[in-house]
């Protein structure tokens, strides 16, 4: 579940209509892909949206990992990256439900991690 975000960047100085996108790494594919709707006009969006994956083999859980992009609704060709994360999935079991902050990153901070 997406719940919170706050303290999003201004990239052009006003409020971005900012929405997040996850991936299951590793998915050469891209087809893990799920996103929230877009919040409007606000750097603290809340969303409190699911984005359910399925039928994922017990034992793959430790060798994956959430990518998590916050984009900028903009024009078609331009979603300006917000910040980024990746998140270990090592330590969860299916079934569990787990909550936590995490800091978002730029895709220049971010980019040295492996996929």
């Amino acid at each position: 579940m997406v719940m919170h975000i706050r303290g999003l960047p201004l990239p052009d100085g006003t409020d971005p209509d900012p929405y997040v996108k996850v991936y299951l790494l590793p998915d050469p594919q891209k087809s893990s892909k799920r996103k929230t709707k877009a919040a409007r006009k606000t750097c603290n969006p809340t969303y409190n949206e699911m984005l359910v994956y399925e039928r994922i083999p017990r034992g793959d859980l430790e060798h994956r990992m959430i990518h998590l992009r916050v984009l900028g609704d903009g024009s078609f060709w331009e979603n300006p990256v917000l910040g980024e994360t990746f998140i270990p999935l090592t330590s969860l079991s299916p079934g569990q439900h787990w909550v936590d902050w995490h800091q978002l990153g730029t895709p220049s901070e971010t980019t040295g991690l492996q996929h």
